[in-house]
């Protein structure tokens, strides 16, 4: 029988552990580092106004958001929203503009410090720069104008922004088995990576299940590429996979193994499913592999089992400016009437 003065001396012993394991849950679910996010392309010609498209994010409970450029119009619709954003810099802009620290400078002055209610937290210089289409001199301009671009960043008082670059999934090969992943262009790579890392920031990825999927010629299931179902054993190390992603992240993660910085986060710069246009191309198998996608984010990879997922999905909207046919179908929404093609829960 209990004392008139509480629970035994046990008793409470157990009770203060079973409040500890509550309270160590509810830190660690609090703490995530999952999320998905939203890329937003205007590449279109009835994009709905960008203070209505940042409401929709907000109802949607999204808090990272993906531009490719820095219009003034949308940053300053974003304003106070408390959405993280990751703006960018083209291919076609950023050799001149990041030429020198003094140039980056203006540029940041221009594109940057007016915009400190935006919440920008990351600058992406460029996009899939190391792709077999892109030239040379802008290949070999990459990293000196990360490296100026950081430097202008500091001196306007902006270091806890953080500058990395978006890559193509084709900058690593041999990537089944997963462990077998490394770089195409490890010299280009490997200065730009140890740079990344000195400065704490992210390698951001363009991951498209959908087309490996297509490529594969029947050799990856449905399931397995809209991230439902599947097991794929690593022969190299016994891993199991059950969705395509994991497996094409822990390529990447290999691949930086090989050069020195497997602590290095990838966050998923690009991902999704089209709606039309090509094979497989409808809204069941874009909502299936775009939830699944949500679900799976706290789960990590089999190689990195405890680094939960960040990625950005493609994207908000369809946009009619871009080449006809599968390139113009990517989106949740319809822009003309802004309904939703399908609908996910990112809760």
């Amino acid at each position: 029988m209990a004392s008139r003065h509480g629970s035994s001396l046990p008793s409470k012993c157990l009770s203060l552990k079973f409040i500890l394991c509550i309270c160590a849950l509810t830190l660690r679910i609090g703490s995530t580092d999952a999320w998905t996010g939203i890329c937003f392309g205007e590449d279109g010609s009835d994009i709905p106004s960008r203070t209505q498209v940042v409401q929709k994010f907000r109802d949607l409970g999204i808090t990272h958001v993906r531009l490719y450029h820095t219009y003034q119009g949308t940053l300053q619709a974003f304003s106070n929203s408390g959405i993280q954003l990751t703006v960018g810099i083209t291919n076609e802009d950023f050799v001149n503009a990041l030429s020198s620290v003094g140039s980056a400078r203006t540029w940041v002055n221009s594109n940057i410090v007016p915009y400190g209610s935006s919440n920008i937290v990351a600058v992406t210089v460029g996009n899939e720069v190391f792709s077999s289409s892109v030239g040379d001199n802008v290949k070999n301009a990459l990293l000196p104008s990360m490296q100026n671009l950081r430097e202008a960043l500091n001196q306007a008082g902006k270091s806890g922004i953080k500058v990395t670059t978006a890559h193509a999934f084709d900058v690593v090969t041999n990537t089944f088995p997963p462990s077998n992943g490394q770089f195409v262009d490890t010299g280009r790579m490997q200065p730009l990576v140890n740079w990344l890392a000195s400065v704490g920031s992210d390698f951001i990825c363009n991951i498209y299940p959908y087309f490996t999927y297509i490529s594969s010629n029947g050799q990856i299931t449905l399931q397995y590429g809209r991230l439902e179902s599947g097991s794929v054993t690593d022969s190299n190390n016994g891993r199991i996979y059950t969705n395509l992603l994991a497996q094409q992240l822990d390529a990447v993660y290999a691949a930086l193994e090989r050069l020195g910085q497997g602590n290095m986060r990838v966050v998923v710069g690009e991902i999704g499913w089209p709606t039309s246009g090509g094979t497989a191309t409808d809204t069941n198998n874009a909502r299936i592999h775009n939830q699944n996608l949500v679900n799976l984010a706290r789960g990590g990879t089999p190689l990195k089992p405890n680094l939960e997922i960040q990625a950005y999905i493609f994207a908000m909207f369809d946009e009619n400016l871009k080449p006809a046919g599968l390139e113009r179908s990517w989106g949740l929404y319809n822009p003309s009437n802004f309904q939703a093609k399908y609908t996910i829960n990112f809760g």
